[in-house]
């Protein structure tokens, strides 16, 4: 028997013999459909014209009626053939083609979208500028340094680096000391001015347990220019467990942890 999917309208042979009484589900190897074809029971061969003839003419005696004959019917007279339409004149003036036409409905559709790339374009251009100079853009705003930051692109609107921090208590007889050293470098092109150091003092959960402050050694630093500072602080809490060294008083801090 033939089957039809009723998605696509692939068509297949598929035995009769293999569907059982109530049918069975099939799979369309063109587009996947899944449909059920029922059993269909077998009918009898249609009957030939000649057949279909007799049984016709057998029908209609029974009826009392017989085939109407064909009447026969005289060549009509030629019909003249309507003259064509005289063409309409054209009016004067500036006609466009449909060429023309087409060219301008294209220029349209490119100067529409041509908007939308230019205001792409022009934003992607101001993106690239704000990460470019991403210290300028935190100054002006900020809020902009945590996006920044979660870009992986960290902002130092400062212009100073703190690396190298050590920490460690030391009893020298006099006392028990904190003692806190690490560098400052300076990562700007020009003579740049060096604040306070502040230095926190963090118990295991991170909580401040003190905090103070000292004035580095010199009080600006050349372009890529180093310096060690070391800070001290006498009796220090009992339970610190870190220590995190930034900048005093800077927006955005420059921060180091020793522990």
């Amino acid at each position: 028997m033939k089957i039809v999917c009723p998605s696509c309208a692939s068509q297949y042979e598929l035995d009769a013999a293999k569907l059982g009484p109530d049918g069975r589900k099939v799979r369309c190897a063109a587009c996947k459909t899944l449909w059920h074809v029922e059993a269909t029971v077998e009918l009898p061969e249609p009957p030939s014209a000649e057949e279909t003839q007799a049984l016709l003419n057998e029908e209609l005696a029974r009826a009392g009626l017989e085939q109407p004959e064909p009447e026969p019917f005289e060549d009509a007279p030629p019909v003249k053939a309507a003259p064509p339409p005289l063409p309409l004149p054209r009016k004067r003036g500036k006609t466009r083609s449909r060429k023309a036409m087409s060219k301008q409905a294209m220029g349209e559709r490119l100067r529409g979208a041509a908007m939308p790339l230019a205001l792409c374009g022009a934003g992607l251009l101001v993106l690239g500028l704000a990460i470019w100079q991403r210290d300028l853009a935190v100054r002006a705003a900020p809020q902009l340094a945590g996006v920044f930051e979660t870009l992986g692109l960290p902002v130092n609107i400062r212009g100073l680096k703190l690396t190298a921090v050590e920490s460690g208590v030391v009893d020298d007889g006099q006392g028990r000391f904190l003692i806190v050293e690490g560098d400052v470098t300076n990562i700007r092109r020009g003579v740049t001015p060096v604040p306070a150091i502040e230095v926190v003092v963090k118990d295991a959960a991170g909580q401040t347990l003190y905090t103070w402050t000292t004035d580095p050694p010199r009080p600006s630093l050349e372009p890529a220019e180093l310096m060690r500072f070391r800070a001290r602080l006498a009796q220090p809490p009992e339970n610190g467990q870190s220590v995190e060294v930034r900048f005093a008083s800077a927006k955005t801090p420059a921060l180091a942890n020793a522990r």
